[in-house]
Formats: structure tokens, C-alpha cells, sequence
């Protein structure tokens, strides 16, 4: 992907200058010559401004902290910041899609994340909504329904659950992940 309208050794002497001598000026002139390129470079590839605006916002930091790592030998610099620029929307991408597998939530109990008013709904509902959640939450293995009562039910936090379970961290947080993740799977069903 060779840009005409910036001299490629140009762009090399500005990558070797942030490379070596940590140049905040080459970068700064970098910056200007290849942002806007890399924008609407992104936005053909995305249709997304947001996510266009990030993969810039990206690749310009990885070519602050990875400009060393750009070898003339192998192609030309505008070339090596294109993949780099590739590589970061494909992260990005992948990341986006790893985060909509996450459950929330708010994604099981849409009318208790409303928090309307108590005086608003009928007693019976409550209680009809309490047991059909306790009736779920009896279905999980015992260590994630723990986990469920005391983050969901209690409000107790993740790092307080850990210390009294006795357990890591992110133990807890997968339990809770995989407890939900059920639960939203029996209530699809």
C-alpha cells in the first residue's frame, strides 16, 4: 500500500528517529502524515467512525512503542504501519466480539436493572420473580450458586466474595460468568 503523497524514506528517517531517539517531534510529524491516511484508510475498512478513530488511535501507539521493530529490509515503512494498522483492527475486531459473548446482568433481569419503583409493581410479582430466581439459581452448581447469591442477590462484591470463599479473584468472576451464562441459556429456553 504505497502513499504517493508521502515519500516512503521520509516516513522510514521519522520511524528510525522514534526508534533510536525517542523523538517526540518525528513522531509528531508522523502523526500528522499518517493519521489522516490511516482514518479514512480505516473507515473504508470498517463503516464504523468510532472504531475507525480507535484503530488509529492504536496504531499510532503501538508505532511509538514498536517502531523498532520496523525493518527497511523487509518493505517499505508506509507498507509495515498499513499492516500494523491491520493488525490492530483485526485485535480490536476480535476483541469486540470476545466482549459480546460476555453476559451481563442486566441481559437475565431487564425489569429489576430498571429499577423501577417497588410501589409501581404488585407484591405477587416480587414474589414471583424471587422464586423463579431462586428456582435458577438452585439449578447451578453449588459453587457458582453461591457465588450468584452472594454477588447478585447480596450485592457483595467480587474481591469480598473472594476473600471469604477463600478463592482467587478471577475465580469468582468465572464462576459468576459461567453461572450466568447458564442461567440466560435456561431462560432462552
Amino acid at each position: 500500500m504505497q502513499d504517493e503523497a508521502v515519500p516512503a524514506t521520509e516516513v522510514a528517517d521519522l520511524l528510525f528517529q522514534i526508534a533510536h531517539f525517542r523523538c517526540k517531534q518525528s513522531y509528531e510529524t508522523l502523526f500528522k502524515l499518517m493519521a489522516p491516511k490511516l482514518l479514512n484508510f480505516s473507515r473504508k475498512q470498517l463503516r464504523d467512525e468510532s472504531l475507525a478513530m480507535e484503530v488509529v488511535q492504536e496504531t499510532m501507539l503501538k508505532l511509538w512503542l514498536k517502531a523498532h521493530l520496523y525493518d527497511e529490509s523487509k518493505g517499505a515503512a508506509i507498507t509495515w504501519i498499513y499492516s500494523v494498522a491491520r493488525n490492530v483492527k483485526f485485535d480490536l475486531l476480535r476483541k469486540m466480539k470476545h466482549q459480546n459473548d460476555w453476559v451481563q446482568g442486566d441481559d437475565l433481569w431487564p425489569v429489576l436493572a430498571q429499577e423501577q419503583d417497588a410501589t409501581r409493581l404488585p407484591h405477587e410479582f416480587h414474589a414471583i420473580v424471587s422464586q423463579e430466581l431462586e428456582d435458577l439459581v438452585n439449578t447451578l452448581p453449588p459453587a457458582q450458586a453461591e457465588v450468584v447469591r452472594l454477588v447478585c442477590l447480596q450485592g457483595t462484591s467480587h474481591q469480598e466474595v473472594a476473600d471469604a470463599l477463600g478463592v482467587p479473584l478471577g475465580t469468582i468472576k468465572s464462576r459468576l460468568r459461567l453461572a450466568l451464562q447458564k442461567m440466560k441459556e435456561a431462560l432462552d429456553d
